[in-house]
Parts: structure tokens; sequence; C-alpha cells
């Protein structure tokens, strides 16, 4: 029989979202609820991994389901380190992706004990942002957390997952992110867990996105205000989710991601990706792809903290900084707010404006601030083994009009931003469960198309340039500031 309804989770870093798709894919109803990062001491991200589960309570609430759910199906946040008791309760916060209490003497120190071929095993380069540098840390500051850790979770939705079924679960891509999976087998690495004393039954299953979990368990049940026994399947992390959720699982079709984080990413065969590369490569949710995707660190994120400092709402800027696109401003943006981590990885360099002057106000900085967004987006699609001829764009950023015309201008590709850009997360955990549940992809919407303007391209290329020299002179300073 076919399903009629599926929920979808998408377990975020700014918030949470609960969606109600009908069998054919299309979402029927939203709710949103914020989630708080918490930085205790500087550099430092986390979030208390209980509030995922009642925030989605609330965002499940929120949609007032008054029809039969078929399934469940979960997306959300990738490289996270949750530590949990006995009990299945967290012994404490969740150290998120963006955390960067990892400095270089210690990824040195515990890569003498690696394998000498470690980068081939996991697919990557090393990179201090990889779970088993941080579950070290923990080792070293919070033993007694260490000792009495019953299981270790990556994924914010897998948190989720638990409290909905029981089981300890994770997804391909998401595994990918702790430098424990080998890549190109799709299972825990045993020497690697030897070389660093992690035993294999603190950590979850590897289970494909649209595998099950398990069904929704009675307490669980009750708390969503939803039928024991649904079916609960296991999704992906955002990154392999999107890749699905644009329909750039396709080999020529790569997507822009622009939400707290941003990112670009193209789907290929292990073989063409012939990882370790500079860009990350995740092993693909389902099916024997990867995904190579070059992450950076700061999207919304820059955008969110321009809007702070002026004391203007973030839609507001969007508007302002579309007045300025007749006559551009000369000012220009680095958006390494935390550090960067894609096409290079400096924890310590930080973000600037250049080329300011005494005329130049909000409104132009607002330009500069998503043209700087369209300039990370070009760096790291340059480092990817693919030159396409269209983008598609999505994320919360990525509604603005302003922000697609940029990045056409700049990388010199069509761009294609879906209708629900900021559903295309929770969609791709959709569309790789339909075909395992009776379920439809809807058919594409009419997206907008936005294509770079010849006029515009010398401007593009010389300031493209200028970024990429300013990026050189900030990273060399970084240690002097």
């Amino acid at each position: 029989m076919a399903a009629e309804r599926v929920l979808i989770v998408d377990v975020g870093t700014s918030s949470v979202k609960a969606v109600l798709f009908d069998g054919h894919g299309h979402a029927l109803r939203v709710a949103d609820r914020p989630v708080v990062t918490e930085a205790p001491e500087p550099g430092f991200a986390e979030q208390a991994s209980g509030d995922w589960w009642q925030t989605t309570v609330e965002a499940v609430a929120e949609l007032a389901i008054d029809h039969a759910v078929d399934a469940i199906a979960l997306s959300g946040s990738m490289q996270n380190v949750i530590v949990l008791g006995r009990d299945g309760a967290p012994l404490r916060p969740a150290i998120l992706y963006s955390d960067a209490r990892v400095d270089a003497s210690r990824v040195a120190a515990v890569g003498e004990g690696l394998p000498e071929d470690f980068e081939a095993r996991i697919g990557n380069r090393i990179d201090p942002a990889l779970c088993l540098y941080r579950l070290d840390w923990l080792h070293d500051h919070e033993p007694e957390i260490m000792a009495a850790a019953s299981r270790i979770l990556f994924g914010a939705k897998d948190a989720v997952i638990l409290a909905m079924t029981g089981r300890a679960v994770v997804d391909p891509s998401t595994a990918t992110t702790t430098g424990l999976m080998n890549l190109a087998a799709r299972n825990w690495d045993a020497t690697i867990l030897g070389a660093i004393g992690l035993s294999p039954a603190l950590l979850p299953d590897i289970l494909d996105a649209d595998a099950l979990a398990g069904p929704l368990l009675p307490g669980a049940a009750a708390a969503l205000g939803l039928p024991a026994g649904i079916p609960v399947h296991v999704g992906a992390g955002d990154g392999g989710a999107t890749a699905w959720g644009t329909a750039s699982e396709a080999h020529d079709r790569p997507h822009a991601y622009l939400g707290t984080t941003g990112w670009i990413a193209a789907a290929m065969p292990l073989e063409t990706a012939a990882p370790p590369r500079a860009s990350y490569t995740l092993a693909a949710p389902v099916g024997n792809d990867v995904v190579v995707i070059s992450p950076f660190l700061a999207a919304g994120l820059a955008l969110d903290w321009f809007a702070h400092v002026a004391g203007r709402s973030v839609p507001d800027l969007y508007g302002a900084a579309a007045t300025h696109d007749a006559e551009p401003p000369s000012a220009l943006f680095l958006p390494f707010l935390i550090g960067e981590r894609g096409p290079f990885i400096d924890r310590a360099v930080r973000g600037a404006f250049l080329g300011l002057d005494r005329a130049q106000h909000t409104e132009a900085l607002a330009y500069a601030v998503l043209e700087g967004l369209a300039f990370a987006i070009r760096d790291n699609l340059d480092a990817l083994p693919v030159r396409p001829r269209a983008i598609v764009l999505a994320g919360g950023v990525a509604g603005a009009g302003v922000v697609a015309q940029l990045v056409a201008d700049v990388t010199g590709a069509v761009v294609e931003v879906p209708p629900e850009s900021r559903l295309v997360t929770a969609y791709g955990a959709y569309r790789m469960l339909a075909p395992v549940i009776g379920a439809t992809s809807a058919p594409e919407a009419d997206s907008r198309i936005v294509t770079p303007r010849p006029e515009r391209a010398g401007r593009a290329a010389r300031r493209f340039k200028a970024y990429r020299s300013a990026t050189e002179a900030a990273r060399s300073l970084a240690a002097d500031l």
C-alpha cells in the first residue's frame, strides 16, 4: 500500500523543522522551532542534545497532524560528538561540528598512533573537526565522562532517533565525518579504533538512509501525539540529504547550500573523486557513490552577525543590499568569523572588511557580506572535480534574489533556486525514503533561474582575485592578531 503521509524531522544547527509530506512529495505543513548554541569558552560550540528531542516534540505538535502517518525519517547536522550514559541520557552537551577546541598539537599527538594510511582509510585529509580528535580531547579533559560513556552518537538526528526507537544508528554520510569509518568498506575501521583505544561497542550501527531504525516506541509516540509503531527510518546527515533534496545526486548537477554554515557539493563515483583530496568526501547516504563537499563555516552566520552589529533584521538587510546592486560598492568582505574549513583548513584566520570609505553605510556593507558569501562558494567550487553549467542553490540564505544573482555572476554558472529552498534537506530525506515505502517524488516545481550577467564578468573576476589575495593576507596576519 502506497504511503499517504510522511513525517520528516530536520534537526539543524539553528532550528528543528518538522515537515509533513503527502505521498507525492508535496509539503503539507511545516513547523520550525529554534535551537540555541552555547560557547562556554572561546572557540567552543555546544548544544544541549536533550533539547533536540523536546524541540522535536514541540515542532511536531505544531503540525497538528490529523491523518495517519505512514513513515518517519530524519535529517540533521553531522560531525557532532554526543556522549550518552547507560540510561541513554546525555552526559554532557553535544560538541558541534563548528567547535574549534582541537588544536594542531592535539592532531599531531593523536596522529602519531594512527595507521600510516589513515587518510586513505577514511577517504579524507586530516582535519581537526574529525570527531576522533574531539573524543581524544574529552579523554584528556573530562575522563570521568568518557569512563561513564555507554554510547556515542555523531548526528543530531541520531539522538532523536534514539529517543524515538531506542536504537543507536548513523547513516554513512554522517559516519564519514567521524574519522572512524573506512570509506571504501563503509564500516567502522577496526585498525583505527584499535589505534585510539575506542571500543566498537560504543558506536552506533551504520545503516543506509532508507533503512529501518525501528518502530516508534509507545513513550515517544505519546510525547509526539502519534500512534506507536510507525516505522522510523535512519535518514541522512544534512550534507547527504541536501544532495537528494536538490536532485544533485546526478553527477553533473552540484548544489550550494547556504544555511548557518555553507558548502558546495557534487555526487560522483568513488573512482572519480579519488580521495583523499583537498575537499571533503562523504559516503552517499544510499547507494555506492560519494558526495564531494567543500564546506565553509560562515554563511547565514555571517549575515546574522552583521544584522546584530547593524541593529537591522536579516530580511531588511536583503532589501538594503539589493538597492546597491546597480552600483556595487567597493567594500570587500572576508567571511572567516570563526575560522575556515574549506577550501583550506585554518581555524585561526579571521574575517575583515576591506575597501571601506566614508560614503559607505549599512546597505553597502550588507551587499559586501552577501558578495563575500558568493566568493566563498566560488573558492570552494574550484576545489571540486566538476565544472558545472548549473548550480542548485539551497538553504535559508538562498531565497534572497540578490544572493542568487551574485552567485551566478561570481561563478559564471546558471543558478537554480527551488521554490522551497529552506526545505531541501527535509525533502532529501523524503526522496531517499520514497522508493522503499511506495511514495513518489513530486514533479519538479518551477525553480527560479538566474543567469550570469556578462557585463559583470570582468568585475567579478577582478574582485574574486582580490578576495583570494586578501584571504592569504588574513591568514598570514592571524598569528599577529
